[in-house]
């Protein structure tokens, strides 16, 4: 069975689907049209349209309600959901008259030789300790391409910069996770150290004239993006960046674009308060972890158990703007 008909009515259906947003390739967030979301919170979307067993499945995190995607069709176009009916059932019987819901075979590229001179994760031992160190982290495999091993992050730097180099100790063996802008050319790097040392991250910019954002060569702008504090918890999350260090005030040419900031959970860290109070000043869209949330940072929730989909639906739950961004902020770091 094609789920090229099953994406083909979603996408007419979605102008009708309050803040939908595709959040990846068979997975689709919006208010729930059946009851409502929340008539107090214009930000909560804890609808969803999934893939399971070659078909789109609607379920609602909040009313519970769930079924094939003919349950919104039914819902909110009951024509439409005629002529979804009527295809699915040409498909069924075989009827090959209509090629353009044949799905297009993806084309393969050669993946862009990234200059980061060391190697990826991916390439090392299931063995290996930075391998292991991310296994242990639950950290997506499908992103050990995406990091790099140094035996000696101060040897690497040195290719890159001299002065910050030699401020470094020898010795220091790291997971190198690059920063590459929307033209895929490297422009910073951050290294983890494999020990709980006193300096764990360690960012250097190697475009002195580039930002310090990771993940502009994945996002898509047209979409919700989420802004969090560090490039690891930005792996679990769909089409997410990460500030690592940046400035508020770099924040700037987020403005005209639907994103929500997405700080780590510590509301005794008065520098991360200050951080959440200037991003909400700003008119920006923020989560405010609820009391049920213990631990400190998306990967914590992982290792407890979350699954990202519950992750996704409490950060969107969760998520507020202007004054009821401030009143709730007041309430979370008082707790």
């Amino acid at each position: 069975m094609s789920l090229y008909i099953d994406h083909k009515y979603t996408n007419l259906l979605s102008s009708r689907l309050q803040r939908f947003t595709r959040k990846s390739r068979e997975l689709y967030n919006f208010r729930c049209p059946l009851c409502g979301d929340s008539s107090k919170n214009q930000f909560k979307a804890r609808g969803y349209l999934f893939n399971k067993k070659q078909q789109l499945i609607f379920k609602c995190h909040n009313c519970g309600s769930g079924g094939p995607l003919k349950v919104l069709l039914d819902k909110i176009d009951p024509t439409l959901s005629k002529q979804y009916s009527f295809e699915k059932y040409r498909e069924d019987a075989g009827d090959d008259t209509h090629p353009e819901r044949e799905e297009k075979v993806p084309v393969f590229r050669k993946p862009q030789f990234k200059k980061v001179g060391c190697p990826s994760l991916a390439e090392l031992g299931a063995n290996h300790p930075a391998v292991k160190f991310c296994d242990v982290r639950m950290l997506p495999k499908i992103r050990y391409h995406d990091m790099y091993f140094a035996d000696c992050f101060k040897s690497w730097v040195s290719k890159y910069d001299v002065e910050i180099a030699a401020r470094l100790r020898p010795n220091d063996p790291r997971i190198i996770i690059p920063f590459f802008d929307k033209e895929k050319r490297l422009i910073a790097a951050q290294g983890r150290s494999l020990e709980d040392s006193t300096l764990r991250y360690f960012t250097v910019k190697i475009d002195k004239s580039a930002g310090k954002l990771f993940g502009l060569d994945r996002n898509d702008p047209k979409q919700l993006t989420y802004i969090v504090e560090g490039p690891i918890d930005s792996m679990f999350l769909p089409n997410a960046l990460a500030m690592a260090g940046s400035d508020m005030d770099d924040m700037g040419q987020f403005y005209a674009r639907d994103v929500t900031f997405v700080y780590d959970n510590e509301r005794r860290n008065k520098e991360i308060v200050d951080k959440m109070q200037k991003t909400v000043k700003k008119g920006f869209a923020i989560c405010i972890w609820p009391d049920t949330i213990k631990v400190k940072d998306i990967n914590d929730m992982v290792l407890d158990g979350m699954d990202i989909l519950d992750i996704v639906d409490t950060i969107n739950t969760n998520t507020f703007r202007g004054l009821p961004a401030r009143v709730k902020l007041n309430q979370w770091k008082r707790i």
